[in-house]
């Protein structure tokens, strides 16, 4: 292969990698929902099948984003680390490694596709907190 082959070659992986970084980057910008400001009447789920729960409570907040909302609500435990919150335990109920469960959130009944502290909190919105036992 001669050298201008070569060079080319990696000009256009430079190029295929900046274009699939941005994608990725657009995606994800497109998963957030920007907080709204004022109060707002949400609802909490926790289901744990595991250890016979499922709970419905309805709040009232002037919190804008969900981690910051169920934590000074004292319902999560998590561990934080540099993509934010990991809950860890929800209402004293926790993840186990060794059981490979975990908690999933859903908004509205679909799964989130961001982290707790990127989830906007919505007026109306049913917020659910399911211990799930598998990867």
């Amino acid at each position: 292969m001669t050298k201008t082959k070569k060079t080319a070659l990696i000009i256009a992986g430079i190029v295929l990698l900046i274009a699939a970084v941005t994608g990725m980057w657009l995606v994800y910008q497109s998963n957030i929902t920007p907080a709204a400001a004022g109060t707002k009447t949400i609802t909490v789920k926790v289901i744990s099948d595991r250890d016979g729960v499922n709970t419905e409570n309805q709040y009232t907040t002037d919190e804008e984003y969900l981690g910051s909302f169920l934590e000074h609500q004292g319902l999560i435990e998590f561990d934080t680390s540099t993509y934010g919150r990991f809950i860890t335990g929800v209402m004293g109920y926790k993840a186990n490694t060794e059981e490979q469960s975990w908690w999933n959130i859903l908004v509205d009944g679909a799964s989130a596709t961001t982290g707790v502290d990127e989830i906007a909190v919505s007026d109306g919105s049913v917020y659910t907190l399911q211990l799930v036992i598998g990867w």
